[in-house]
């Protein structure tokens, strides 16, 4: 067939799909309504049949919004596949499963296991796995169909046209666009990860702009769909590094049938757990103090280091340990012995129960019913204290009846086994968390031997923090593992924690995820590049895999970027190579100029001429990244005055609204914009050292197509070849 034949072929064969879908469309709609119009009578109005009305309703309702939103584009693909018995399949590939109104396929859901050579093989001999069993067979052929608004507009041939070059066309649309466009353009090396087995941990080095949260989130959808009688949608937790980069990611998640998957942040997770009434400063507040010099890294990195967690585990031991020294003594009665208490801390019948309030829990109970057990013998020995006494006393003597009224009572109570005075005595367990870790902090000097921390500057630091109801973020791991030592975790039913932009998390962070998601298995994405908060996050994967995971993560990479054109991956190269980190490799887009100017006069009317340049682009998205949230607030009030429409992303924003926006440095990763403004990228903003040049390397790696850098005075060391570069075009002129 030539190519035109093709093309017609493909155009009848989408007709026939959309007519399908559409029957389908009003039988579903047709069904809702005969439901929703079915007249209850006595029998029917019975709880049970109304039950099944409102399922059925709500069956038909789903499956015609579910049709509806593959109306317009049902595939992006189509390959045929020449089965070892001689049959060939033609298999169109799409968002979803259709089927026609005659049960027939019309597409194939991308997660079914047969789809996933679409995206391992070209045209040749290929396999898949299914039910455990290796099925092998050929490609025969292999097409891209591209389909817009329910025409179709370009077919090709995926094994004559370079997967690079299809790639493209979808790189080259806007942000919003290219994130819907994902699933068409799945490379092999995402594939593998995204197909990879459920229950192993993995680690995934991910470049700027090689897909780790789109990945991400098509793995969520893929286990979702091929793992269903392992797991639930229910028992994914999705961690991000704030609530802005979670609501940016939200709206994929229904287009991928990931519709009841929780997503939250480190400090959201714990604080729901601990449940004290205190601020939490941001990671950021934190950056801000470290980098003008006013909070000591090294107090940071020893708060976030496994020695610190252990010294927590070993504190929280000792403050349940103290109060087991007593006996439970009631009216003089011993009703358990400080031997037996000790059950509670290191008996082996109590480890099930692996937090010292369900220990407590357990043993209270038990100690309840032997005290029931124990009745007559322990209510002889109530009226043994008190019988001298009352034989002593004459008949008439009112006393004699107080006794009687006082051994009554007691005797009541030991029949109940005593639970006012069991509660009362393990009231300690409900301490505080706050209050106890300001113990801990007191007395930190008595714990910790042959370090070189200064340990008063310490105290002092958190101390003054805890009076004014305040803690740092790197104290908040420690609080959290005191609460799960004391109270255990919520959050142990979760199947599968992912975490993005996981470079970012302390080791102590880790140490308590790993606790509080025992059950769970981790996926693991993140770039060292971007490890900002240097002085306590990750700067090697896999010492985190020895640490945390006995070495039995999978380590995997994604080495190349698809976010930016070769000009600007370029300039973020000449970054790492200024601090000595390995370049990144993008598919070859070539894409406009790298623009630089000096801003020293007139600075907001040169960002006005930037965004018109780039508003008649019809970019959807424009970041002007700021250095901090200091510059970002003063460059936001002098636009507002022009009557601009701009955003300013805050620490605690939670809503993505798209357009332009204004952003501080540390709160740009994770996300990517058609266009970048790089405000201020002068030598006093991104000074030489690792995290300033890291800060600089994720402003530059947001943008997708268009990159201006405007500078104060003297550009950055790492960027002085850009302007070189830039001389010797003038010179050319």
């Amino acid at each position: 067939m030539t190519n035109d034949e093709i093309f017609q072929y493909e155009k009848e064969k989408l007709k026939q799909a959309i007519e399908e879908i559409n029957k389908k469309i009003a039988i579903a709609e047709n069904n809702f309504k005969r439901q929703q119009n079915t007249r209850i009578g006595f029998s029917e109005g019975k709880r049970g049949t109304q039950f099944t009305r409102q399922s059925l309703m709500s069956l038909y309702a789903t499956e015609a919004n579910e049709l509806k939103s593959t109306v317009n584009s049902p595939y992006f693909g189509k390959f045929e596949f020449k089965q070892q018995d001689g049959e060939i399949k033609k298999i169109y590939i799409g968002k979803k499963g259709i089927t026609s109104t005659d049960n027939k396929p019309i597409a194939y859901d991308w997660r079914s296991p047969v789809c996933s050579v679409y995206y391992d093989y070209g045209v040749g001999e290929a396999e898949y796995k299914t039910n455990g069993k290796i099925q092998k067979g050929e490609i025969l052929s292999k097409r891209q169909i591209l389909i817009k608004n329910g025409e179709l507009k370009k077919v090709e041939d995926a094994d004559v046209v370079s997967n690079d070059l299809i790639l493209l066309k979808y790189l080259n649309e806007n942000s919003n666009a290219r994130l819907k466009s994902i699933i068409a353009t799945i490379q092999k090396e995402q594939n593998n990860i995204i197909r990879s087995p459920l229950k192993e941990n993995y680690i995934i080095q991910g470049v700027a702009g090689s897909g780790k949260t789109t990945v991400a989130l098509h793995r969520i959808a893929y286990l979702i769909y091929n793992e269903a009688k392992n797991i639930k949608d229910t028992e994914f937790m999705i961690l991000g590094p704030n609530k802005y980069f979670l609501n940016y990611i939200s709206d994929l998640l229904p287009d991928l049938d990931i519709r009841n998957t929780s997503q939250s942040t480190f400090e959201e997770l714990t604080l729901k757990s601990i449940k004290s009434k205190i601020k939490v400063g941001s990671k950021s507040e934190t950056l801000k103090k470290v980098l003008s010099g006013d909070e000591k890294v090294e107090l940071i990195n020893y708060k976030s280091s496994l020695g610190y967690m252990k010294l927590i585990e070993s504190f929280v031991d000792a403050y349940i340990y103290s109060h087991l020294k007593e006996s439970i003594v009631y009216e003089g009665i011993e009703l358990c012995s400080k031997e037996e208490l000790k059950d509670i801390y290191n008996n082996s019948r109590y480890y099930a129960y692996s937090n010292y309030a369900n220990r407590i829990d357990k043993f209270s109970k038990i100690l309840i019913n032997r005290i029931k057990d124990k009745k007559d013998d322990l209510c002889h020995e109530v009226w043994q204290k008190y019988r001298d006494e009352y034989l002593s006393l004459d008949k008439k003597n009112p006393r004699r009846q107080e006794i009687l009224n006082i051994t009554n009572e007691i005797e009541k109570n030991i029949k109940k086994g005593c639970p006012k005075q069991i509660k009362e005595y393990f009231k300690f367990i409900n301490v505080d968390l706050i209050h106890l870790y300001q113990a801990f902090i007191e007395n930190i000097e008595y714990m910790v031997k042959g370090n070189n921390i200064d340990l008063n500057e310490l105290k002092m630091h958190t101390l003054d923090n805890i009076k004014s109801k305040k803690i740092a973020s790197e104290d908040l791991a420690a609080i959290s593992l005191m609460n799960y030592i004391i109270n255990g975790s919520k959050y142990e039913d979760y199947k599968h924690l992912v975490i993005d932009e996981a470079q970012d998390l302390s080791y102590a962070e880790y140490y308590v995820l790993r606790k509080m998601f025992k059950k769970a298995n981790f996926d693991i994405y993140g770039d060292i590049n971007q490890s900002i908060y240097d002085y306590q996050s990750i700067n090697n994967w896999q010492e985190l895999n020895n640490l945390l995971f006995d070495n039995e993560c999978n380590i995997l990479n994604l080495d190349k970027s698809y976010r930016t054109t070769k000009q600007i991956s370029d300039t973020s190269n000449l970054v790492l190579n200024f601090i000595d980190s390995n370049n990144t490799n993008c598919i070859a887009r070539d894409g406009n100029d790298i623009k630089i100017y000096n801003i020293e006069k007139n600075k907001e009317n040169q960002i006005i001429k930037e965004l018109d340049e780039l508003l008649n682009k019809n970019y959807d998205t424009i970041a002007i990244i700021c250095k901090d949230d200091k510059e970002a607030k003063s460059l936001y009030n002098k636009l507002k005055k022009l009557n601009l429409k701009i955003n300013v992303i805050k620490d605690k924003n939670e809503d993505y609204y798209g357009g332009i926006s204004i952003v501080p440095s540390y709160l740009s990763k994770g996300l990517e914009f058609d266009a970048v403004i790089l405000y201020n990228a002068n030598k006093d903003n991104y000074k030489d050292n690792n995290i300033d040049q890291k800060l600089l390397y994720v402003g530059i790696t947001r943008a997708m197509h268009d990159l201006y850098i405007n500078y104060k005075g003297e550009i950055s060391n790492s960027l002085t070849t850009l302007l070189q570069k830039e001389k010797i075009k003038e010179l050319k002129k």
